[in-house]
Formats: structure tokens, C-alpha cells, sequence
């Protein structure tokens, strides 16, 4: 699946079949086996995996899950494309010209005026050292785009596009549910909290959505594990993961996350999301 680059290595050189990934982007969600929705991001925005700023798919993860285990629906591609939006990220030196990022280019955020649609979701800020760790992963059936050294030098227009106004009606009634969500005091941390709780790698390519894993649901092909992991460890990743942790980490289990009892029922499971 993967393989160490040679001590002697100091720019990447990947063998044939293999691309180049950083240790990090998995440490935040990103798996070999990729779902639709990171296939689907890498499409949209014209990217290599090492483009991917680690926070990104931290974001992208936590959208997932919150679509499939708060929601109740799978990861919705126009919710999406109408709440974020891409920036070019470049270096910066002390007494030097910002310069154009190796690593780590494409940057995600909430658009600023639909802040308050969504979820608190602010990620840590500590990045130092996170574009060392890079090794090669196996193409496994060409799913991601091809290992090319590709650094992004400009924002495209179709970073900021979003969606058309006659699709954007059909996208109140998650609008309104994320809102009460987040009311409710729903947050990044507790996504990703309750993510690992259930051993759910979000971006993984699997066989159940999360609102499907009841506890009769076969674990294989849907979780890492069919035990749960326990809450001081599901927290600790959270903790890791975000930039405000919530002061009690009792706070992280008191909105449950689909299909456990007490789920909060926001919308329809019949609800058309196509």
C-alpha cells in the first residue's frame, strides 16, 4: 500500500502506480480507499492529493459525517459547494516574498457570509513541520489523480463559484437543520468526537452510511472496528484536530450521532437530496 522514500531522498520521486501523500492529511481523515465525495473534490478542484492542505480534509470529513450522521443523508454535494470555498495558500518567510506553497496549496474555509448557516468548525492552527512526513501510496485502480509535482501558482474562478440560485431552494431545509445543529451547541469537535467513537473513517469508501450503522450492522466494510473506541480516546483526536475544545469533554456526547438513541430528526430520511 505504501512505501518510505530512501533516506537519500529530498524531493519526491514515486515509483510507477504510486503518488506522493503526507502523514498528516491521514492523521486527518484522508484513507487509500477513497469515497465518492474526496473522488469528487479532487475533480472540482483540479487537484494532486499533496495539494490538499491537511485542514481540508479535516473539513471535508467533518462535512461528511455531519451530513450522514446528523443529517440523516449522504454527503450532499451542493451543500457543500454553497457553504465552502477555495483559497490559494502560499509560504511566508520572515523578511522574504510569500511564495508559492510545494505542499499544501488548496485551502477550504466557510464562505464569510453563510459563517452562521454552519457549524462552529475552526481546525488548529498548528501546522509546524506537517509537510515533512510524505511517503508513497499505491493508485490502487487510478482513483486519484496521477503524482505530478503540481504546485498551485493561481486560485481558479471555480473555487468561488456556487450553487445556481433555482438549486439553492432546495437546500433550506438542511440549512435550517445545520442551524439548529449548531444552536444546539453542535461542533466540529464533536463530529469528529463521535466519528471515531463509532470507528468511522469518513472518506473511506464504504459499504454503510453512518445513519445505517445500527448496532445488528456488520462492521466490515463501514468501521475500522466493531468495538467502540473509548470516549477519552475519541476525544483526544478531536482535541488534536481542532482549534476550541470544548472546556467539559462531556459536552461532546450530549447530541448524539446517528443511529444512536436520542438523534436529533431534522430531516426526512425519504427526503429527495439528489
Amino acid at each position: 500500500m505504501w512505501i518510505a522514500p530512501r533516506a537519500e531522498e529530498r524531493d519526491p520521486k514515486p515509483p510507477s502506480g504510486y503518488i506522493v501523500s503526507l502523514v498528516r492529511l491521514h492523521e486527518r481523515g484522508f484513507d487509500v480507499l477513497t469515497g465518492r465525495f474526496v473522488r469528487a473534490l479532487y475533480d472540482y478542484y483540479q487537484v494532486e492529493l499533496h495539494n490538499f492542505a491537511h485542514n481540508t480534509i479535516s473539513l471535508a470529513a467533518v462535512f461528511v459525517a455531519l451530513c450522514e450522521g446528523y443529517l440523516g443523508v449522504e454527503a450532499h454535494w451542493d451543500l457543500w459547494v454553497h457553504l465552502f470555498h477555495g483559497e490559494l495558500y502560499t509560504d511566508s518567510f520572515q523578511g522574504q516574498l510569500r511564495r508559492y506553497a510545494r505542499a499544501g496549496g488548496l485551502m477550504l474555509h466557510v464562505r464569510g457570509q453563510r459563517a452562521n448557516l454552519y457549524i462552529p468548525s475552526k481546525m488548529t492552527t498548528n501546522n509546524t513541520g506537517w509537510t515533512r512526513g510524505w511517503f508513497y501510496l499505491r493508485n490502487d485502480n487510478e482513483r486519484l489523480l496521477a503524482f505530478t509535482d503540481k504546485v498551485l501558482r493561481e486560485k481558479p474562478d471555480s473555487w468561488g463559484w456556487g450553487v445556481v440560485d433555482e438549486r439553492q431552494a432546495r437546500l433550506e431545509v438542511f440549512i435550517y437543520a445545520l442551524h439548529h445543529l449548531a444552536k444546539k451547541g453542535l461542533t466540529a469537535a464533536t463530529v469528529i468526537a463521535n466519528f471515531h467513537r463509532q470507528c468511522v473513517i469518513p472518506l473511506l469508501e464504504r459499504r454503510l452510511p453512518i445513519f445505517d450503522l445500527t448496532p445488528e450492522a456488520a462492521a466490515e466494510g463501514s468501521r475500522m472496528s466493531s468495538e467502540l473506541l473509548s470516549l477519552d480516546a475519541a476525544a483526544q483526536t478531536a482535541r488534536s484536530a481542532v482549534a476550541r475544545f470544548p472546556s467539559d469533554p462531556e459536552d461532546l456526547w450530549k447530541i448524539k450521532m446517528r443511529p444512536e438513541k436520542g438523534y436529533i430528526s431534522l430531516v426526512s430520511p425519504d427526503f429527495d437530496c439528489h
